[in-house]
């Protein structure tokens, strides 16, 4: 990089992971995934109703240099692969309602909507893999609703667990290890099942919640935070992003807002600016998801502010020496 580079010019010219950009031109820094097909669906709950709202507010310029785009050229290859991981009887009832027990094992009613939405949000992390791995930067998709699926049902809100059809298929397209970052407030148990042992895949899980504890295997490490300080909060998770190996190649990252209220809305978009940070200081090429967060105790637009956090600390020009 030249000297001006490392300078960091303060006007008109943004650093990416991966170009420069002239921001007066309004030049696009990151790419985010979202359809429609992601609130399919009739089951009105925030998992399967805030991404649109978030989209509204990237397409409305809050959150300057991100663009959305569809990731429906990757909904087949998602389908082959969600097959992988979750079994045939599940995928099934998934598709057909039948049997109604596992078609609505997550806590959603079924209809036709569910697998389309599944199918879709999947194609979603993917594609912001891809996207991370070409670019060498920053990606996302405004999925959610992953963490707790196991292989044979779903769980707690979550249907398809797309961190784990993403890290397993990732492990073919990178050298080196693919990591689980998960900041959403509850364990990600699913996960845990899912890449069991696969020494390829590091899951690291930051939790304040105990809801969907597990025992970790190998290198993997679960922490449940009990009603931690913002001060406490953001001490583990820079503890969490050095535990992030030198020979990563793509960093997957579960980005919950569902710590909130406990932890403030300040320290959640301190936090997201920290793994924005790191990942750019140590050029890790990755992709996030949205995760947890809910109006139980805010309003819609108030989860709409703390998920944009993500959006802007990643979607942000990052200078790096």
């Amino acid at each position: 990089l030249t000297q001006e580079i490392l300078g960091c010019i303060p006007q008109g010219v943004s650093i990416g992971l991966g170009a420069v950009h002239d921001d007066a031109g309004g030049g696009v820094l990151m790419r985010v995934y979202f359809n429609d097909r992601y609130m399919a669906p009739a089951h009105d709950a925030d998992t399967t109703r805030k991404s649109g709202e978030i989209a509204a507010a990237i397409e409305a310029g809050r959150a300057p240099g991100v663009e959305l785009a569809d990731p429906a050229h990757l909904v087949d290859l998602a389908e082959q692969l969600i097959s992988t991981v979750h079994a045939p009887e599940y995928v099934e009832a998934l598709q057909t309602g039948q049997p109604n027990y596992l078609a609505t094992s997550q806590g959603f009613t079924w209809d036709e909507g569910i697998w389309e939405m599944a199918a879709n949000s999947t194609a979603g992390v993917l594609a912001a893999v891809d996207e991370a791995l070409a670019t060498g930067g920053p990606c996302g998709s405004l999925s959610s609703g992953l963490h707790h699926a196991r292989c044979g049902e779903g769980a707690g809100y979550c249907t398809i667990n797309g961190l784990a059809v993403a890290s397993n298929h990732a492990t073919g397209l990178v050298d080196g290890t693919v990591v689980i970052l998960d900041v959403d407030a509850h364990c990600g148990g699913g996960t845990n099942e899912l890449i069991g042992d696969n020494p390829r895949i590091l899951h690291l899980d930051l939790s304040t919640s105990g809801f969907d504890r597990y025992q970790p295997d190998g290198a993997n490490k679960l922490q449940v935070l009990s009603s931690p300080t913002d001060a406490e909060y953001l001490e583990r998770v820079d503890q969490y992003l050095e535990l992030i190996p030198d020979d990563s190649g793509l960093v997957i990252y579960n980005a919950g807002m569902d710590p909130h209220p406990t932890i403030s809305a300040d320290c959640l978009a301190e936090r997201e600016r920290r793994a924005a940070t790191w990942c750019a200081e140590h050029r890790v090429p990755v992709a996030f998801v949205l995760a947890g967060g809910y109006t139980s105790s805010i309003s819609m637009e108030e989860l709409v502010d703390l998920h944009l956090h993500t959006i802007r600390a990643f979607g942000a020009p990052v200078c790096v020496a």
